[in-house]
């Protein structure tokens, strides 16, 4: 039988408690850990991830599951030291054996608790090999990134993985201690900037401070998901920089032919999440109409951490604005750009340009 995950949730408007208690909404369109205040985290749909890689390997031909397990994995591990460096003499707590076994389980809840599968360990015996049994893992490289990342961080040694399907569509991964990492790891390093202060806070529930923008969201803890109650479709916690990594990487080896393909998966995958929303429009939507569900859907970049949009020119014949901590810069304009042609059933052009470290300036223009 699956283990169960209870989660108390608020008596007032129903958000896990913890939940809230280790992420932070803050009021600069970011989101960040509790343990790390520079450690941005995202929210994602699943679907974007899925389409990401599958309309990169259809235009290039080319996968990138190996660059995003390596990039993945360094932020796993930042994640897990973030406790470290926070709490003093972590390290040295978890050393023995049977407080590696905690960290295990600890493993096993933070993976429920982000949405991201659900996992019990059926063998895990310190410094040699774990074996857990996953559930619903939002995708299989990248929760073995995690894995493997974690347990890098918990034993200070290398580890390789391999899975198993079961009959009953689970998974069965296997970590072991292995040699020497590829060099890939050490090109994949994460950067972390303090990001810039605002003034847009959310608004909160009343009794315990939740954001209130996200109501919508419903965790099924014993299934190791987190629904999107709007369109049914499943969302995750993810850190904020696996994607700017991997971009980054495939952009030094191919060159900016990557940018035009992350903003046209991007637009793809936004249209289709502004039509499952209920806001797709027409040719003959009025401008009122249209600045109005434009502004709706801008109103969850920064409940889900994706930058906190400013000085906002919402028009069909030019829409403007400006980003503080933007999450990362073409997959912004891959959403402006979709929202606009879904909202107005015709095409644009999006331009550019980073006024300074992490503050955006978008336009979109109809399409001559």
């Amino acid at each position: 039988m699956a283990r169960k995950y209870g989660m108390a949730r608020c008596r007032g408007c129903g958000f896990p408690k913890i939940v809230n208690f280790f992420m932070k909404w803050n009021d600069n369109g970011t989101v960040t850990q509790l343990m790390r205040r520079d450690y941005r985290v995202v929210i994602l749909h699943q679907g974007f991830i899925d389409n990401l890689f599958s309309h990169i390997d259809t235009k290039l031909g080319l996968p990138i599951e190996h660059i995003a397990f390596e990039a993945q994995r360094n932020a796993s591990k930042a994640v897990f030291q973030a406790f470290y460096d926070r709490i003093p003499g972590t390290a040295y707590m978890v050393k023995p054996n049977f407080a590696k076994r905690l960290a295990v389980e600890g493993f096993n809840r933070v993976a429920v608790i982000t949405g991201q599968c659900h996992s019990k360990t059926i063998e895990y015996v310190p410094g040699k090999y774990g074996i857990a049994k996953i559930r619903n893992p939002f995708h299989l490289d990248l929760m073995a990134a995690n894995v493997v990342g974690a347990f890098e961080t918990l034993e200070s040694i290398p580890f390789e993985y391999s899975w198993n399907e079961e009959p009953d569509e689970s998974y069965i991964i296997r970590v072991d201690a292995a040699g020497e990492k590829l060099e890939m790891a050490s090109r994949m390093e994460l950067e972390f900037k303090k990001p810039l202060p605002g003034n847009n806070p959310p608004s909160r529930c009343e009794r315990c401070g939740a954001p209130t923008g996200l109501s919508h969201l419903k965790w099924l803890e014993d299934d190791g998901i987190i629904l999107d109650t709007r369109t049914g479709s499943r969302v995750i916690f993810l850190d904020g920089y696996m994607v700017k990594t991997v971009f980054r990487e495939l952009t030094r080896e191919l060159g900016d032919v990557m940018n035009d393909i992350v903003i046209e998966a991007q637009k793809d995958w936004t249209a289709e999440h502004v039509r499952k929303l209920g806001l797709a429009g027409n040719n003959s939507l009025s401008p009122e109409e249209f600045e109005k569900k434009y502004m709706e859907y801008l109103g969850l970049f920064p409940l889900y951490g994706w930058g906190n949009p400013i000085h906002t020119s919402i028009g069909p014949a030019e829409t403007s604005m400006t980003i503080e901590n933007c999450y990362e810069n073409y997959t912004i304009a891959g959403i402006l750009r979709g929202l606009y042609e879904s909202l107005l059933r015709s095409k644009c052009t999006v331009e550019f340009t980073e006024d300074r470290a992490d503050v955006v300036s978008y336009s979109l223009k109809p399409l001559e």
